[in-house]
């Protein structure tokens, strides 16, 4: 699995090490491939270190492609898919040893694809500690991130590292790692810039603290004078609950210009910034431990580091030939509003494709149109395709959009489609998607006002509907809400939702009802009570097994987004949530709230960002831990 990986310990089959600078295999007809490192073996943890892969004796007007992939304690990793890049930037920060890094070159002039046997090399990286009881802690290239470095403990055991501001007493805590003979190392991370701290490793067994190292001194660098930080107003002020349980608030902030900006960005409950990710890229989840799921466009998937270092990386033409090998449908791009990494290392991802029909959705055979349709895809922890969902063949093509939403080449928010047509139908426009635990998938349809469950059946699935949970689905409403406005059959459900899923971390009754949660945009409501209408966090109570929902919370979040948001349940210290309003007013002149309710629907903190959107924003106990549900 990748998370083992990454976290890789113990005893490992040792390769030898090189000292060459760089190191040939030799193809058919004389092609040779060469592998080259930017500074030679051994290095210290943290040190980035470019590879280039270059193709000698080509043949003349050929194209080539390269796949990169690290083998540690026997454990095999591609790390970037096949694409036209030749080069890869690694920047190991886990754990010392000797790692083999190996990159696959193809011929792509035509098919079938000449593939040459893969070149490789090892390289040694080392520890920064090595006795026990010892620490260190260094920088990195980002100015808000720490490395630090602890020392072998006890097999059995856990090592983490606790940090603080000098002259504060409220600390922070990164990761546990499992303690080996081996050093223990993190990325410190969620600190003020320009700001001086104090930290020291901690080891566990179990939930008990048997051992701490000395403290450390580390600063912080300057934000940097570009940073886009949005003015910051705190609307309704932070409780202690709020500091001592989730004190960090995530934003994936989004600017709409020529070009459209992305700054991932996490600030404290008062709105000051505690880290950013270097890249401008469009994240839509963090992943345990500290890592960071994104898109930096349509075509292209990264997963990055607490340092902003790319840690795995694919892209849609890849993943297109991997369709098509296995005979689905191929598409035009990601959908770039999910990624989540499941228990067994899979990536549980989304696609974008097409249909062209004369038949469904105002189709003719004079004047066909383009359907916009969204894929699930499941990838294994090398990034290959598994299983794929395609909508064209489970889902019920003839229902439109429920208000006629259509997409146009340029149009923010939208995929690739055809470009034999100028616009396309949004039929679906799928925004989160989670792994229950029965083994089947739920998807949020936002353009049909509906959330829906497919069969996936842990990969043995057929991909059938199996219910669709919304106004006129399969589900009926017990406590409907009084004196609606519109049509009653939707003012009480979620509309144009984002984020919906099961919190299956929180309360069950006994009858089998659970917890789920979305953040209800209301699109539909709003035009049908003619405006007047603000955005709710929907908390709800459901029954699958009676297709029954019953009303926990639909708290009025004071504000109407039209589009984005999020939502996460808050546990640990009472029955809160916490809902993002994703774009307040409109994308030229916008404004993102983080709003916390209770269970009486009323809003106990919020923290407004003026002057920028946010596809999710979520509240987090630090930027290790996933929020809820996962």
């Amino acid at each position: 699995m990748v998370r083992a990986f990454r976290l890789a310990v113990g005893s490992f089959f040792l390769l030898t090490a090189f000292t060459a600078s760089s190191f040939a295999a030799t193809g058919s007809a004389g092609v040779s491939i060469t592998l080259s490192p930017s500074v030679s073996s051994p290095q210290y943890l943290g040190t980035s270190i470019n590879w280039t892969a270059a193709v000698h004796s080509p043949f003349l007007g050929h194209t080539y492609d390269y796949q990169w992939a690290i083998t540690f304690n026997n454990q095999y990793q591609i790390v970037k898919d096949f694409n036209d890049s030749n080069t890869y930037t690694w920047a190991p920060f886990t754990v010392e040893g000797t790692y083999r890094i190996s990159v696959t070159v193809r011929d792509i002039t035509k098919q079938p694809y000449t593939t040459y046997p893969p070149m490789s090399a090892s390289y040694v990286i080392l520890p920064w500690v090595t006795a026990p009881g010892g620490s260190a802690v260094h920088p990195t290239s980002h100015p808000l991130v720490a490395l630090f470095s602890g020392p072998p403990c006890q097999s059995g055991h856990s090592l983490l590292v606790r940090f603080h501001v000098v002259n504060s007493n409220m600390s922070s805590t990164t990761n546990s790692v499992a303690c080996s003979q081996k050093s223990a190392n993190f990325y410190v991370a969620g600190m003020y810039p320009s700001t001086q701290y104090l930290m020291h490793w901690e080891e566990y067994a179990g939930t008990n603290l048997v051992n701490s190292g000395a403290d450390l001194s580390f600063t912080t660098g300057p934000l940097g004078v570009n940073f886009p930080v949005p003015q910051m107003t705190v609307n309704v002020p932070p409780t202690q609950h709020d500091w001592s349980s989730f004190p960090v608030v995530f934003w994936s902030f989004i600017s709409v210009g020529a070009p459209t900006t992305y700054w991932p960005t996490a600030t404290d409950v008062l709105g000051k910034v505690l880290w950013y990710l270097p890249e401008a890229t469009l994240v839509p989840r963090i992943d345990t431990g500290g890592y960071i799921f994104a898109y930096p466009d349509d075509l292209t998937w990264k997963e990055y580091d607490l340092a902003g270092n790319v840690v795995l990386e694919t892209n849609w033409e890849i993943i297109n030939e991997q369709l098509a090998k296995k005979g689905y449908q191929t598409g035009w791009s990601f959908n770039t509003h999910e990624t989540r990494r499941l228990a067994n290392g899979d990536l549980l991802m989304l696609g974008s494709t097409d249909m062209v029909s004369t038949e469904y959705q105002g189709g003719t055979q004079q004047n066909p149109v383009d359907i916009i349709g969204d894929m699930v895809l499941i990838l294994d922890h090398n990034m290959q395709l598994k299983w794929a969902w395609n909508p064209f063949v489970h889902d019920n093509i003839a229902r439109e959009a429920v208000l006629k939403e259509t997409c146009t080449h340029t149009q923010g928010g939208c995929p690739l489609f055809n470009p034999n047509f100028a616009i396309a139908n949004d039929w679906l426009h799928v925004n989160s998607v989670q792994l229950e635990p029965d083994g089947n998938i739920v998807l949020s349809e936002r353009h049909q006002d509906y959330v829906i469950k497919i069969n996936y059946n842990n990969g043995l699935g057929d991909g059938r509907v199996l219910w669709r949970m919304g106004p006129y689905g399969d589900f009926t409403m017990l406590t409907p809400l009084q004196n609606p406005c519109g049509d009653p059959n939707v003012f009480s459900w979620f509309t144009h939702q984002h984020d919906a899923a099961f919190q299956n971390d929180a309360i069950k009754t006994q009858t089998g009802q659970e917890v789920f949660s979305a953040f209800d945009d209301g699109n539909t409501r709003y035009g049908e009570c003619g405006g007047n209408q603000n955005s709710r966090g929907a908390l709800l109570m459901v029954s699958e097994a009676d297709k029954t929902v019953s009303i926990l919370s639909m708290a009025d979040l004071g504000a109407y987004s039209s589009a984005l948001g999020s939502a996460d349940w808050l546990p640990g210290y009472g029955v809160y949530a916490s809902f993002g309003n994703g774009i307040i007013g409109n994308f030229q002149n916008p404004t993102a709230q983080s709003t916390e309710i209770n269970l009486a629907s009323q809003i106990v903190y919020q923290l407004q960002a003026t002057g920028a959107a946010s596809y999710r924003t979520y509240r987090m106990r630090d930027l290790y831990t996933p929020t809820l549900p996962y």
